[in-house]
C-alpha cells in the first residue's frame, strides 16, 4: 500500500528515490483505474507497493528483531498512527455522502466493505465476490482497500516468523527465500486454478513483500556491498524498461499474478537497490516525483471513491473527464496529508494511549457502518415512492430458492417445491429463472397447476453442460451435481408434467462438459429437451428477458433522491425514466431454431416489456428489474402476461 511506510530507516538517511517509485506505483493505479488510455497494466502498481513496504518494514523489523528493541505494541501504534487517520476520515466522508448520495443498496455494500477494511479482512471479503477485473468490481465502493487487507495480514505474521527465525538459529536469508519462493510457486499454481485466490490472498501475495523483506536484510547484512557505478547503471535502466513494458503491455485479460507478476516485482526490488544509478539521483528523485510519493497513500485511497462516484451518478463514460478525476483524487490527497495524515503522525501520545484511542475509534465509526449494513441501506431516509421502489427489489433479490455458489441440491424443497396434489409446474434455470419465476408462479396458478422452482447461480437449466468459471474454479463441479439433482427430482415426482427452461442464455453460448469438450448451447438445449420428452414431460422454453446498458435500480431510486438528483443534472447524467432500449442478445436466433426444430413452444417475456425495441424497466408504481438484467417480482408477472402454459 503507497505510503504505509515511512522512508526514513533508522540505518539511512531519508531516501526520495524511494518516494519517487512511490510515485509511479500510485500514478499507475491511478491513471488504469481512471481509464487513461496508453497504462493498460497500471494495476502493476499494487505490485510495486508490496516490494517497497517489504524493504521498509520488514527489514525494519528484522533489525529492532536482532537488536532486541522490537515491541509488538510500538511497532502497532506506529502503523497505527500512520494508517488509520487518513483511513478513518474517508470512511467517515463515504458515510455521510453515501447517506445522502447512495441507494439502499450502494449504501449496503459500502457499510459491508467498510467493516470488512476496518477488520483488515477486505480482501478475503472481495475474494469471496467478483473479480477485480470483472465489470461488477467497478460498483465497489472500497475495492482499493484489499492491498491494505494484504499487509496487514502480511504484518500479523512477518514479526512471528523473524522470532522464529532468530530463536532457532535459521539462515535469515535463506529461511526468506525458501518461505518466498514457496509463496511464488504456489502463486504459479493457484493462478491456474483460482486465479481470484492468487490474486487477493496472502499466501500468494507474500512472496513480493518478502522479496522487498529481503533485499533489506541482504543490506543489512552486506553493507558496504551495494550496487554503484556501471552495473548500477545499466540495472536501473534495465528495472525501469521492464516497468514500462509491464505497465504498457500487460492486459486485465492476462492470468495474473502469477509469472506476470515477477517481472514487476523484480523492477521494483531492482530500482531500490540502485540507489546510486541516475534513474534514483536524477528521475525518481525528482523533487515533483518525490512530492507525489509522500501523498501516495491519501492518493490511493481517494482516488477511487472518487472514480465510484462518477461512474454511479453520471453513468459509465459520463461526468468528469479522467484527467479531472485524477487531479481532483489529487487534491484530495494533498488535502488528507497536510491536515490528517501529518497532524495525527506527529502528535505524542503514548503506546497504550495510541493503541487504545483507536480501537475505540474503531467501535465508534464501525457501529453506522454495521447498521447501515444490516438494515439494508438505511431505506427509511428516502422519500416514499423511492422506499416503495427500494422495498420491492429488497423482496425481490431474497429469494430462499435460489441456490448459492456451492450447493448442489435444490434448496428449501418444503417451500419451492411444496406438492399441492396438482400436476405442476417446475421452472429449472440460473438468477434469471429465479427472477421470472414469481410470474411463472402466478400464471400456473391461474390455469390451475401447482408451482415449483429449482434454479442456482450461473447454473444454466441443461443436462451436464456448464460454464467454467475461473474466479470460481469448483463451479463447474458444483453446477454439473445440481442439474443432475434437479432433473433426477422431475424422473422421481410424476406430478411433475411440464418443466420451464429458463435462464441468461447469452451467457451460455458456448459449454463445457464433464469430460472437459465443449459444445454449443443448441446441442446441449436439444439433448436436455430429449432427455425430459423421454421421461414423459412437456417442455417450455423462455427467451431471456431484455438486459440493459444502465441500471433501472440506480436511475429510478437514485432519480429520486434529491441530492443526488441534483448531481446527476448538474453533469449531464441520466435520469430517472420509464425504458430504454436493450442490449442485443445473440442467443435468442438460438432459442428460436431449437424451439422449431423441436417443436418445443417458446415463450418471451419482450412481448411484453417492449414495443419497437424500447422496453419498460418500471410502471407507474412498480419497477419491473432489480439491477440491470433481474426482474423484480412486479416485472416477473409483467412479463408473464403474454405467456400461456401447455
Amino acid at each position: 500500500m503507497p505510503g504505509r511506510v515511512s522512508a526514513l530507516q533508522e540505518q539511512d538517511a531519508y531516501r526520495p528515490d524511494i518516494d519517487g517509485l512511490r510515485a509511479v506505483a500510485v500514478l499507475s493505479v491511478v491513471v488504469f483505474h481512471a481509464g487513461v488510455m496508453g497504462l493498460p497494466g497500471g494495476f502493476i502498481g499494487v505490485d510495486i507497493f508490496f516490494v517497497i513496504s517489504g524493504y521498509l518494514i520488514g527489514g525494519q523489523i528484522f533489525r529492532q528483531a536482532r537488536h532486541g528493541t522490537f515491541s509488538y505494541a510500538d511497532f502497532y501504534a506506529r502503523r497505527v498512527r500512520r494508517i488509520l487517520p487518513a483511513l478513518y476520515a474517508l470512511l467517515a466522508v463515504l458515510l455521510l455522502a453515501g447517506s445522502i448520495l447512495m441507494t439502499p443498496l450502494e449504501l449496503r455494500e459500502m457499510g459491508k466493505e467498510a467493516v470488512a477494511t476496518i477488520l483488515g479482512a477486505s480482501n478475503i471479503l472481495f475474494y469471496t465476490g467478483g473479480g477485480y477485473f470483472g465489470p461488477a468490481s467497478n460498483l465497489l465502493p472500497l475495492l482499493m482497500t484489499w492491498s491494505l487487507g494484504v499487509e496487514e495480514q502480511f504484518y500479523i505474521f512477518f514479526p512471528i516468523i523473524v522470532f522464529l527465525i532468530l530463536r532457532l538459529k535459521w539462515r535469515p536469508l535463506f529461511t526468506l527465500w525458501a518461505l518466498s519462493l514457496m509463496s511464488f510457486v504456489g502463486s504459479l499454481l493457484l493462478t491456474k486454478f483460482d486465479q481470484q485466490a492468487a490474486f487477493y490472498l496472502l499466501p500468494t501475495r507474500s512472496w513480493e513483500l518478502g522479496l522487498g523483506a529481503i533485499l533489506a536484510l541482504w543490506e543489512q547484512q552486506n553493507p558496504s556491498s551495494r550496487l554503484t557505478g556501471r552495473a548500477a547503471e545499466l540495472l536501473a535502466g534495465s528495472a525501469a524498461l521492464m516497468l514500462a513494458a509491464a505497465l504498457t503491455l500487460y492486459r486485465p485479460a492476462f492470468a495474473f499474478p502469477g509469472l506476470y507478476a515477477l517481472w514487476p516485482v523484480l523492477g521494483a526490488a531492482i530500482l531500490i537497490a540502485t540507489r546510486t544509478s541516475f534513474v534514483n539521483r536524477w528521475l525518481l528523485s525528482h523533487p515533483a516525483a518525490s512530492f507525489i510519493g509522500k501523498v501516495s497513500y491519501s492518493f490511493y485511497l481517494w482516488h477511487w471513491p472518487l472514480i465510484y462516484f462518477n461512474r454511479v451518478l453520471f453513468g459509465e463514460g459520463r461526468g468528469l473527464p479522467p484527467l479531472a478525476l485524477i487531479a481532483g483524487s489529487f487534491v484530495l490527497a494533498v488535502l488528507s496529508w497536510r491536515f490528517v495524515e501529518q497532524p495525527f503522525r506527529r502528535r505524542k501520545l503514548g503506546t497504550a494511549q495510541v493503541l487504545w484511542a483507536y480501537a475505540a475509534l474503531a467501535l465508534v465509526l464501525s457501529a453506522p457502518l454495521l447498521a447501515v449494513y444490516i438494515s439494508g441501506g438505511w431505506q427509511s431516509r428516502l422519500p416514499p415512492a423511492a422506499k416503495s421502489f427500494a422495498d420491492q427489489v429488497r423482496v425481490s433479490r431474497e429469494s430462499p430458492c435460489l441456490a448459492p455458489y456451492g450447493a448442489v441440491t435444490p434448496q428449501h424443497e418444503a417451500l419451492c417445491l411444496a406438492r399441492t396434489g396438482q400436476n405442476r409446474v417446475i421452472v429449472l434455470g440460473d438468477s434469471h429463472a429465479s427472477a421470472l419465476a414469481p410470474g411463472l408462479k402466478h400464471l400456473a396458478e391461474e390455469n390451475g397447476f401447482g408451482f415449483g422452482e429449482i434454479t442456482k447461480s450461473s447454473c444454466p437449466p441443461l443436462a451436464g453442460f456448464a460454464l467454467v468459471l475461473a474466479d470460481r474454479p469448483r463451479h463447474f463441479a458444483e453446477c454439473v451435481a445440481f442439474q443432475k439433482a434437479a432433473l433426477d427430482y422431475v424422473v422421481r415426482h410424476p406430478d411433475v408434467k411440464t418443466v420451464v427452461l429458463a435462464g441468461f442464455w447469452s451467457n451460455y453460448l458456448t459449454l463445457t462438459e464433464p469430460g472437459g469438450g465443449q459444445t454449443s448451447l443448441s446441442d446441449a438445449l436439444r439433448r436436455t429437451i430429449a432427455a425430459l420428452r423421454e421421461g414423459g414431460r412437456r417442455v417450455v422454453l423462455v427467451q431471456d428477458v431484455p438486459v440493459f446498458t444502465i441500471d433501472p435500480y440506480a436511475r429510478v431510486v437514485g432519480g429520486m433522491m434529491p441530492a443526488r438528483r441534483a448531481l446527476t443534472e448538474l453533469g449531464g447524467g441520466a435520469l430517472e425514466g420509464f425504458a430504454a432500449a436493450p442490449l442485443a442478445d445473440t442467443s435468442h436466433a438460438v432459442l428460436r431454431a431449437v424451439s422449431q426444430d423441436t417443436n418445443t413452444l417458446l415463450l418471451d417475456p419482450a412481448q411484453s416489456l417492449c414495443r419497437d425495441n424500447v422496453c419498460r424497466y418500471r410502471g407507474t408504481d412498480e419497477l419491473y428489474y432489480s439491477d440491470f438484467q433481474h426482474l423484480t417480482a412486479p416485472g416477473a408477472v409483467q412479463a408473464a402476461r403474454g405467456f400461456r402454459l401447455p
